[in-house]
């Protein structure tokens, strides 16, 4: 997925300069550009972008005061002449502060570490979201729904089948998969539920979800394939 960015700076001839080194990271992608913080921060109260790059000279208010005007918290790469507003932006937390003239190898270290921070968040929040409480043997769990392979009826029970553990819950099958993620998880016959991250292939009749093959229904058979597809 690409990276969404603003670049705000009043100097054209570093903006010239900039722009090259740019032209080098088709991973990330250039939104808007301004000369002055008033016309960005209108821009940012309508859109929303992963991280801004920003000079600390600007007319009307500068670099710092612009980013204490901002509502929304973005990822902030400061430019700037001045070792000590290197010193100032990290007090603010800017995700990382460049001194002119910019090379395109110290960039890739700013764009890098946006890249990994990014990722450590998502996981993060991916794990907050998606944690379900269940009962089993007169105990409450806890469990990563990014865990579970698929689960299958069983009577009065369902089984929920994790890599290293399986679970017998008191539950219907409806009322399960109401705890887990929408569209993350499907019905693919009375008896089974797989998580379609762990889907492999799939044929006419079955559903290799993480090596076990499982049966698939007719009657469930298009919501599965139109649920997989746009999954995927």
């Amino acid at each position: 997925m690409k990276l969404k960015y603003i670049y705000l700076g009043s100097n054209p001839i570093d903006r010239l300069h900039f722009l090259q080194i740019l032209k080098h990271f088709p991973d990330i992608t250039l939104m808007a550009e301004f000369s002055d913080a008033v016309h960005a921060k209108e821009y940012l109260n309508y859109n929303t972008v992963d991280f801004a790059i920003v000079s600390s000279y600007l007319p009307i208010y500068n670099g710092f005061e612009f980013v204490e005007k901002l509502n929304d918290d973005i990822e902030i790469i400061f430019l700037t002449k001045t070792p000590l507003d290197a010193v100032k932006s990290y007090e603010r937390g800017f995700l990382d502060c460049l001194l002119k003239p910019v090379t395109q190898n110290r960039f890739k270290i700013s764009i890098d570490r946006l890249s990994n921070k990014l990722e450590c968040l998502k996981l993060i929040r991916e794990q907050k979201e998606h944690m379900i409480q269940f009962k089993c043997n007169f105990k409450s769990e806890k469990l990563q729904s990014n865990s579970i392979r698929w689960i299958e009826a069983m009577g009065d029970y369902v089984k929920v089948v994790t890599k290293n553990k399986n679970y017998m819950v008191l539950s219907t099958m409806k009322s399960f998969l109401e705890k887990l993620p929408e569209n993350q998880f499907i019905r693919i016959h009375k008896s089974y539920i797989v998580n379609l991250k762990k889907v492999i292939n799939y044929s006419t009749r079955t559903v290799n979800t993480d090596g076990k093959i499982l049966p698939l229904s007719r009657k469930q058979k298009g919501a599965f394939k139109e649920n997989f597809a746009n999954f995927q």
